[in-house]
């Protein structure tokens, strides 16, 4: 672990060592990515939004309260009786509900029910002199009903929008989804990142060691002449190029460190003084690879894919609202109602429970617009758009193979060169020690040793660079097939 310390020139304090799994980051990571956290609210919204479309069949409650007063004066020919003006009032009481039934036709229902009571004056005449006054009482409920047969009959706005946020739900669990996928190859691609630049210090290190043990034997042979100072020389600027590579390889450490801190956690400064510490090894596992599988996986359970395929299954909803907004307003009308009629409230409720008084009605009620631009506009509109996000599917799909067909081509050749910088490290190795020998029997030079030092220093560099980066090609097929969560055996509740 010594070898992960960053330089004390180059940091202030000595970092914390923090040792942690690839499980350790990614739990971490689904408990406190920003990212994700922030994702997780849009399938909370879509299911307020798809609530909210339900909304429309929400009745509404009307009521009005109303009094008339009128005068009116005495009427008659010349020398007749007149009567004398009088005075006339009424009161309207009503209660209403009203609204769309939560039906698959679209029928609509209003509910009435009121009271007029007005006073009962009779006027004298020469027969009847006195004059009586009174209230009379006229108590209603009614039931109204109107059917559309054409428009609004398949579909009306309020199923549209239902059906509408009901997708929409899916596609923002895909959407949440598609977010944790990529969070996980992230932090997946930033876990093998950390290990290689974790390696190459360890090399990097190695070699600073290696320079300054082989300066320490050049020093003592031009001690006693069996070297020129030239050699030494050679030796000290190789110690210095060595030491400068270590500083960048531990600054890489740091950036690999922050970056895969950033990703598991949501209090970075809380962070500022670790170094995480991958307790992975890296390794080159043979995979046999099956194009078509994955070509089979991306194009049933990537997100990208079932979003679109989600987002044709709403323009369709909408498409079949704009073609039934085509046809005329054709509405099928009934209802029924009974009233009531006494000076006394009592008995014109009685009215009401005999049914004394009833009455109903039915007919028809036709609207045809001349033109019906809008509507015909609107649904070619929304046609083309059908046609685009149909275009737009297919391009996902083949973006998706295109993907596929790259990572599996740029795996295989990652392991190749896993095998082939394995064999150049070996044989480099093999090099640096042959050639030891002939400088230590005066048949080298130091530069000829410094040069295949630094071929085994690269070379090694090459090896831990090529298993990095096919363990990252595995994760990046893995994400372009959806399946990355199913091989890290990762299991998340969306909603």
């Amino acid at each position: 672990l010594a070898a992960l310390v960053l330089s004390s020139s180059a940091a202030q304090a000595a970092p914390e060592l923090k040792a942690v799994s690839l499980d350790d980051c990614l739990k971490l990571a689904l408990q406190k990515n920003l990212d994700i956290r922030i994702a997780y609210f849009n399938p909370r919204q879509s299911l307020s939004q798809y609530r909210q479309a339900f909304a429309g069949y929400d009745p509404s409650i009307g009521m009005s309260a109303r009094q008339n007063f009128r005068t009116s004066a005495g009427v008659g020919n010349p020398g007749d009786f007149i009567p004398p003006g009088g005075e006339s009032w009424a009161e309207n009481y009503s209660v209403g509900l009203q609204g769309l039934a939560p039906t698959e036709t679209g029928l609509r229902y209003s509910l009435q029910s009121g009271m007029t009571r007005n006073n009962n004056v009779f006027f004298a005449t020469p027969t009847r002199p006195e004059i009586n006054s009174g209230f009379f009482y006229s108590p209603f409920v009614s039931l109204d009903l109107t059917q559309p047969l054409l428009r609004d009959f398949w579909i009306d706005s309020t199923r549209m929008m239902v059906q509408v946020n009901k997708i929409g739900i899916g596609r923002s669990e895909q959407g949440a989804r598609r977010q944790v996928i990529t969070v996980v190859a992230q932090v997946a691609l930033a876990y093998h990142d950390l290990i290689a630049a974790r390696e190459n210090v360890r090399v990097q290190r190695k070699a600073v060691e290696t320079a300054e043990r082989r300066l320490a034997e050049q020093k003592k042979r031009v001690e006693v002449g069996a070297l020129a100072p030239l050699d030494e020389k050679q030796s000290e600027a190789e110690v210095y190029r060595a030491k400068a590579d270590l500083l960048q390889s531990e600054a890489r450490l740091g950036d690999a460190s922050t970056n895969l801190r950033n990703l598991i956690n949501d209090d970075l400064g809380g962070w500022d003084n670790v170094l995480l510490n991958p307790t992975l090894m890296l390794t080159a596992e043979p995979v046999a690879f099956d194009k078509k599988d994955s070509w089979h996986k991306a194009l049933t359970q990537s997100p990208d894919i079932v979003d679109a395929r989600l987002q044709l299954d709403s323009q369709k909803v909408r498409l079949k609202f704009t073609k039934n907004q085509l046809f005329p307003q054709l509405d099928l009308l009934g209802g029924y109602g009974v009233v009531g009629a006494e000076p006394s409230f009592g008995m014109a409720l009685q009215d009401i429970e005999d049914r004394k008084l009833p009455n109903h009605f039915a007919g028809m009620r036709l609207n045809f617009p001349l033109n019906n631009r809008n509507a015909r506009e609107t649904h070619k509109q929304n046609k083309l758009e059908q046609e685009r996000l149909l275009l737009s599917y297919k391009r996902i799909e083949q973006n998706l193979m295109r993907d596929i067909d790259i990572s599996i081509r740029s795996a295989k050749t990652a392991f190749e060169r896993v095998n082939a910088a394995r064999k150049q490290h070996e044989f480099a190795a093999q090099a640096l020690d042959a050639e030891e020998k002939k400088l230590a029997n005066g048949k080298s030079t130091a530069f000829q040793v410094l040069q295949i030092q630094r071929d085994l220093t690269s070379s090694e560099a090459s090896e831990i660079s090529a298993l990095s980066d096919y363990n990252k090609e595995l994760y990046r097929l893995s994400q372009a097939e959806g399946d990355i969560l199913n091989k890290l055996g990762i299991v998340v509740d969306i909603r």
